[in-house]
């Protein structure tokens, strides 16, 4: 079962140890190298999350799979993990130590959704008006919504940039719910 205090705890440890010996991008790496095995095998998601299934087996895994692609503080962790019986949280710290990366370098994520894929001019010339906006450095995230309709939304932290038709539909449709039932 996953547990977000839990996996935040792991990943501000992880962070500080990396911190300390200047690794912090080459583990972020790691973690998001084991991310995406992940993501992709469905038989690996399936072996890492099956609890009848052994530590040392588990462990023997990660070892072969991944000793050899990963720092050693990054296989360390990773066999703590299992030995806790935390595998589940991987992703979770994944994310959260993303999270604390970013929070240290004072970077934003922002999560752009557009209907159609954005020329690399586009994407620059649009994280370059975010970043002069928020006098932040912009960590973006693209992702095609044709929901959308048409235009554009820009959301990071707890600010969302609406400018799309989709969002100016329902806007307009809030509006006028409102007109008519101010009416009567």
């Amino acid at each position: 079962m996953t547990d977000g205090r839990v996996a935040k705890r792991y990943a501000r440890a992880l962070f500080s140890a990396s911190k300390k010996l200047g690794i912090v991008q080459s583990v972020e790496d790691d973690l998001n190298l084991i991310g995406t095995v992940s993501q992709n095998s469905a038989a690996f998601r399936k072996f890492l999350n099956n609890p009848s299934t052994s530590k040392d087996v588990k462990t023997d895994l990660f070892n072969k799979a991944f000793s050899d692609r990963v720092t050693a503080m990054t296989m360390s962790f990773l066999r703590l993990l299992l030995e806790k019986g935390r595998e589940d949280n991987i992703e979770l710290v994944r994310l959260c130590f993303a999270d604390l990366r970013r929070e240290d370098e004072g970077v934003i994520q922002a999560v752009v959704t557009t209907t159609i894929e954005l020329s690399e001019a586009e994407r620059r010339k649009l994280v370059d008006k975010l970043t002069r906006s928020s006098g932040k450095t912009i960590e973006p995230v693209f992702e095609i919504d044709p929901a959308l309709i048409g235009g554009i939304k820009v959301s990071f932290n707890n600010y969302v940039l609406e400018g799309s038709v989709r969002g100016a539909i329902d806007r307009l449709r809030e509006k006028l719910i409102y007109d008519v039932l101010k009416q009567n």
